[in-house]
């Protein structure tokens, strides 16, 4: 009886060790690749508008919207599309005089527009045309590439080369080598800000011997993956 119990134990004992077996982690060596594209931008998103104020609400809206008209034509004039200008901000409030109790001093119009401007070149000359047709804001520029698609592809495989650089070297450190991918899993970007600039415009009608007032500059595109490879 007593072999028969210890014989028992013993299969236990062998089937415990080979789950665990089965249970351990795989030897593998897993390294994060990074990589960055510099890519020259090809259009810019600038966000132009009026604001106009007035005691009168009406009058206030009646004058933000001629201004409006007047930006519109003066887009239109430069060649840009209309599928490329949209109203992205409308607004009509009171000011208050808080010495006075709460009055109303006057009310404030305001309107925004986003433009896509597809010829760089042309992007000084469009923002004094705007400014000249009775624009007085000028908020934000984005700097843009048309085939952004195309250069992520890019970063991303150099990421993947650079991971897998790393990870070979990390094993020749340990006097071992890297095997088969193991798994890959690529790091989402936290926010696309690159390209992002506040204007630096300078109306320069009367001086045509300066030189552009915006510079485009590089973007930046980043990619970042994870990868697993087999440790031998």
């Amino acid at each position: 009886m007593k072999l028969r119990y210890l014989a028992l134990a013993a299969l236990l004992l062998a089937a415990t060790i080979a789950v665990a077996e089965d249970r351990l982690p795989p030897k593998v060596v897993r390294v994060m690749g990074t990589s960055e594209v510099k890519v020259a931008p090809d259009r810019a998103v600038i966000e132009i508008g009026v604001e106009k104020q007035n005691a009168s609400a009406t009058v206030a809206k009646q004058v933000a919207d001629a201004a409006a008209r007047r930006l519109l034509a003066s887009l239109r004039a430069n060649g840009v599309d209309d599928k490329d200008v949209q109203t992205t901000f409308l607004s009509l409030q009171p000011q208050f005089d808080y010495r006075k109790g709460m009055r109303i001093s006057y009310f404030v119009a305001e309107q925004t527009l986003s433009v896509t401007v597809r010829d760089l070149a042309r992007l000084d000359l469009l923002l004094e045309s705007v400014i000249k047709a009775g624009g007085n804001r000028v908020d934000s520029i984005q700097y843009e590439t048309s085939d952004l698609r195309k250069y992520r592809d890019q970063a991303r495989d150099l990421a993947v080369k650079a991971a897998r650089e790393k990870a070979h070297a990390l094993a020749q450190a340990l006097g071992q080598d890297i095997g088969k991918p193991y798994s890959i899993e690529e790091i989402p970007e936290s926010s696309d800000v690159a390209g992002l600039a506040n204007v630096a415009f300078e109306y320069r009608a009367k001086d045509k011997s300066r030189g552009p007032a915006t510079a485009a500059g590089l973007r930046t595109v980043t990619a970042s993956v994870t990868v697993s490879f087999d440790l031998n």
